[in-house]
């Protein structure tokens, strides 16, 4: 049975690490789950400590994910976000599609974790854009084989889109594949900062990077001139 290990990028979680940590490790008994800290000025690696293993790393998704997986386990590296909570079927889904040696990852499709309409219409077109292009970001717990991310040299520590950028390069390896089981993911930024601005920051920035737009300049105009911390930490 593959190994599954488990990497979190954290900062300033105070408020979710803890209810979501002890959700993944109730996923399966001695899970290997790493938190890889950006430099939280809260209570985050405290009430980590107490489900897993906390390393420090520098800020930015990319590095914190590489640095995370570096100090893994398994033979399957699955990067998921503190804000989100896994179907509780997600290893044995892996596990079942991993079984096929062409395909190298993927991730899962979400859900927005609140009942109004307009969340139900984004999350389905977005899965379905992402089923019908085989498109993975970093919020639909992105996993990959840990042989076939060494030898890509892993994500590109860009401010932005390392994501995508790990996707593009993921689908040259081999295949990748997006699960039908929906990961629960938080609203809570599409409510901080203006569902129109959300929808249009989530559509408009993929395109222009696919458009080669340097990630460097979409990371200034990620938050239209607000939050630096947001940015750097992806």
């Amino acid at each position: 049975m593959l190994s599954i290990s488990v990497i979190v990028p954290t900062l300033n979680e105070e408020e979710e690490i803890g209810s979501f940590l002890e959700h993944v490790c109730n996923l399966e008994p001695g899970l290997d789950v790493i938190v890889a800290d950006g430099g939280s000025s809260d209570g985050t690696i405290g009430a980590a400590r107490t489900f897993a293993k906390v390393m420090s790393a520098p800020r930015g998704r990319g590095a914190q994910m590489n640095a995370g997986a570096r100090e893994a386990s398994g033979d399957v590296l699955w990067f998921l976000h503190a804000d989100t909570r896994p179907h509780p079927g997600s290893l044995q889904a892996m596990r079942s599609v991993l079984e096929n040696p062409d395909i190298v990852g993927g991730a899962f499709e979400y859900n927005l974790d609140h009942p109004s309409r307009f969340f139900r219409i984004t999350e389905n077109v977005s899965n379905r854009k992402n089923q019908a292009c085989r498109l993975f970001f970093g919020d639909m717990g992105i996993f990959v084989r840990r042989t076939v991310f060494e030898r890509m040299g892993g994500f590109r520590e860009f401010p932005l889109m390392e994501d995508m950028d790990l996707c593009k390069r993921l689908k040259e390896q081999g295949s990748i594949e997006i699960i039908p089981l929906r990961i629960n993911t938080s609203v809570r930024r599409w409510l901080d900062e203006g569902l129109l601005k959300n929808l249009v920051r989530n559509w408009a920035l993929p395109l222009l990077w696919q458009m080669g737009v340097s990630p460097h300049t979409l990371a200034r105009w990620y938050s239209f001139g607000g939050d630096q911390e947001r940015t750097e930490d992806g």
